[in-house]
């Protein structure tokens, strides 16, 4: 059995694998892709670290597991990460 950290205690042990269901773009403070400056290092979604210099960023509601909880997630991509994933 191994630790997730940065979970509540419910979650840390590893039994319950919750992921995203269901993501939702037209919610409030959402947007699509727009291009921002990543001064510190961000993960995009293609799992590179990158940072100095200009990658997009999108905001959007996921819906976590079958329940219905909802949290704001934030995504950095770089150009052919957006246009692989289409």
């Amino acid at each position: 059995m191994k630790i997730v950290w940065g979970r509540s205690l419910g979650f840390n042990l590893g039994l319950n694998k919750v992921e995203i269901t269901q993501r939702i773009f037209d919610g409030p403070d959402c947007y699509n892709w727009r291009p921002v400056f990543a001064l510190w290092p961000v993960k995009t979604i293609g799992g590179r670290y990158v940072w100095l210099r200009t990658v997009y960023k999108q905001r959007f509601w996921a819906v976590w597991g079958r329940g219905f909880h909802m949290e704001p997630e934030v995504e950095y991509a770089e150009l052919f990460d957006i246009l692989e994933d289409q």
